[in-house]
């Protein structure tokens, strides 16, 4: 799809912006002085085994290997939308993750960093930006903050 002059920009600083908001959302880590005071979702989740990853704050809740899975939806999704073009995503599919076997469970974090490397290459990669995809790009950096605030909160148990 063409775009007049007009609706397209380009600055590398907001392209960078966007690149760091995504990296402190999936690797933010509270130890690390790059990132400051930010747990991101990878941070929260790579070192987890699958009984972990089964954990809900209650019966019927989401577990943590949902909101994983939901966020690498979310994440094939946004750059397929970047990019143009439709993707029907499951979305139900994920929330009735409860008990993922160890297969499983490794499968969705592979399939998460796959899908984060995937959006920060497709990012870094834009010439332009038009407000669509830069609203798009800023909504998920918030959507995934807010999942690895709820995973942690589940590990948490509050």
């Amino acid at each position: 799809m063409e775009y007049p002059e007009h609706e397209k920009f380009s600055h590398e600083g907001v392209t960078q912006a966007l690149l760091k908001g995504l990296e402190m959302a999936v690797e933010g880590d509270e130890t690390d002085s790059k990132y400051g005071w930010y747990n991101g979702l990878w941070f929260a989740v790579k070192d987890l085994g699958v009984q972990e990853a089964a954990r809900a704050l209650g019966p019927g809740r989401s577990t943590v290997a949902a909101h994983l899975d939901h966020v690498r939806l979310t994440l094939i999704y946004v750059r397929h939308a970047l990019a143009g073009e439709e993707y029907k995503a499951d979305w139900g599919s994920s929330w009735k993750i409860a008990s993922p076997s160890e297969a499983q469970w490794e499968e969705i974090k592979t399939g998460f960093r796959q899908e984060y490397d995937a959006l920060r290459q497709f990012i870094q990669s834009k010439p332009f930006w038009r407000e669509p995809g830069l609203t798009a790009a800023i909504h998920n950096i918030g959507h995934t903050a807010y999942h690895a605030g709820a995973v942690r909160q589940i590990l948490k148990g509050t």
